[in-house]
């Protein structure tokens, strides 16, 4: 298996597999989300603010990823460049919108049964981590496309965790060790990096940028479930989410 740095492939002959990707990253957030959207109308307490303005952002910053992907699909190239620094600076607001409403709604049902424990906020900031990493190296590479393309692809689709989870979620409840836990909130995001992988692979066309932006997002995701297992770390979290229901966030 060749690794590489560079392609040395057509830019063309690379580009039909992103839009690949990005279907199936859509077809988890959509039937994640889609099919939670009963629950998460008539939750008890009421949605905060924050997190509705969280999901309305996320979305379009989800529509402005696929455009950008859909105009270096239809040739538009100028149009890509002067269009993903508007990108970029959305996904900034973004990674600012997300932990804030995270943590209101954790705090807001901190002693709502069946919600989720303090502990999770590690999984939660995990993705958010993950793109606030990745999203600027990939902007950094956007000189080599075949790298840009991949890791930029991977700081979209390591926020897909939330709506996998979810979509799992209607068949099974979460489980409690350690691998089970993380393949539930993960998994969605590992199987399409492991698919990306076999398309690379099968085409001979796999990046060095995305193996360690692959081996990262799952440090990142391997990391936050020993956490989210570890008392000490369930103590702090604790004291936080107290600590900002306390303030009125």
């Amino acid at each position: 298996m060749d690794i590489h740095s560079t392609a040395s492939w057509p830019a063309r002959e690379d580009r039909r597999a992103a839009l690949v990707w990005l279907a199936i990253f859509w077809i988890f957030v959509g039937l994640g989300f889609g099919f939670d959207l009963h629950n998460y109308l008539r939750e008890k307490p009421a949605v905060p603010t924050i997190v509705h303005i969280h999901a309305i952002a996320t979305t379009g910053w989800l529509l402005t990823a696929t455009a950008l992907v859909l105009m270096v699909e239809t040739g538009n190239i100028k149009l890509h460049r002067t269009f993903g620094w508007f990108a970029a600076g959305y996904a900034a607001l973004v990674l600012i919108i997300a932990p804030l409403s995270e943590l209101s709604w954790q705090a807001l049902n901190l002693t709502t049964p069946g919600s989720l424990p303090p502990q999770f906020l590690s999984i939660a900031f995990s993705g958010v981590l993950c793109m606030a990493v990745l999203l600027p190296w990939g902007i950094l590479l956007r000189r080599n496309s075949a790298a840009h393309r991949r890791v930029l692809m991977l700081a979209t689709i390591c926020i897909s965790d939330a709506g996998f989870s979810r979509l799992l979620g209607l068949f099974r409840p979460q489980p409690t060790t350690f691998l089970g836990t993380y393949f539930f909130f993960e998994g969605g995001t590992v199987l399409i990096i492991i698919l990306m992988f076999l398309w690379d692979w099968k085409h001979n066309r796999i990046m060095k940028q995305f193996l360690v932006a692959s081996g990262f997002i799952v440090f990142v995701g391997l990391t936050a479930t020993a956490l989210f297992f570890n008392p000490t770390w369930q103590s702090i979290t604790l004291s936080w989410l107290q600590a900002w229901r306390r303030h009125g966030f």
